[in-house]
């Protein structure tokens, strides 16, 4: 396999967490035992951010926890103060295990928001719901109406972790991918667990055996490699009512590695080289 040169001086993606608190408890969650509820100063957050942005040295940042909207003032201020110190071109995306997602509209310039990734393990609502520990995640009518009331749905993606017990082969992806029709939302994400933990090292499944090349419901067009890192590809899957939707799969194999392929800014107000990683700020 011949892989392209990375240039140095890469612009690498930026995650973003303003709040380490999160009401789920799901079992393979890397924070499952983080008992730690902080919050980070914005004004700190906005100092580091301008001295990136003089670095150019941010292609996209990913704001996730904890739960953004378990705080949405604070997530508008760190949404204000990327659009301010970046510009509107930045690509922004929010993750969310779906608790307090009604307050979605409160989220200030949501149009220029260009993905909600919404973690759903599962089509069923009980199964779903017990593995986010019993935390009151929305339903699939509740997701629905959620969604109904965005005119532009193409911001909704639906985040599946392939888990052994669970969305374990293309049947059970198919009647995810039908889910995610029903409830109007047009992209679904399926990936790897990385084994952070017993349980999730139990779970671990490689994607490649649920999202498989023989699959005549599936459409691929487009594939990444990253050395032996990270697996991705892109396609459309094709229900047996004819309707379309988009799927992703990847397989980043984060156990193994001692770098980071992206930066991280957490509530405790510094900048690491990855999640967990070493201090850089």
């Amino acid at each position: 396999v011949h892989y392209k040169k990375k240039p140095e001086n890469v612009q690498m993606h930026m995650f973003v967490c303003p709040t380490s608190f999160c009401p789920g408890n799901c079992p393979f969650c890397f924070a499952l035992d983080t008992k730690a509820k902080r919050k980070l100063n914005i004004d700190k957050f906005a100092d580091v951010m301008r001295r990136l942005k003089a670095e150019d040295r941010i292609k996209g940042v990913k704001i996730t926890g904890g739960e953004p909207f378990s705080d949405v003032v604070l997530l508008n201020e760190v949404i204000s103060v990327l659009y301010e110190i970046f510009g509107y071109g930045l690509e922004i995306s929010v993750s969310t295990n779906g608790i307090r997602l009604e307050q979605l509209h409160g989220i200030k310039d949501l149009e220029y928001i260009d993905a909600i990734h919404i973690s759903r393990h599962h089509y069923d609502d009980d199964i779903n719901k017990a593995l986010f520990g019993g935390a009151n995640v929305p339903s699939g009518d509740k997701l629905k109406e959620i969604v109904s009331t965005v005119p532009f749905k193409d911001v909704f993606v639906l985040n599946c972790l392939l888990l052994k017990d669970y969305i374990n082969s293309p049947e059970e992806a198919h009647r995810f991918l039908d889910f995610s029709i029903r409830t109007g939302v047009p992209k679904v994400g399926f990936m790897t667990c990385s084994p952070v933990n017993d349980f999730a090292e139990r779970q671990t499944i490689p994607y490649e055996s649920v999202i498989n090349d023989d699959d005549p419901s599936l459409l691929f067009t487009r594939r990444f490699f990253d050395y032996e890192y990270c697996h991705c590809r892109d396609g459309v899957y094709v229900s047996p009512d004819g309707e379309v939707i988009e799927f992703y799969g990847r397989s980043t194999r984060t156990g193994g590695y001692k770098y980071s392929r992206g930066l991280v800014y957490d509530a405790d107000d510094h900048l690491r080289d990855g999640f967990g990683g070493k201090v850089i700020i």
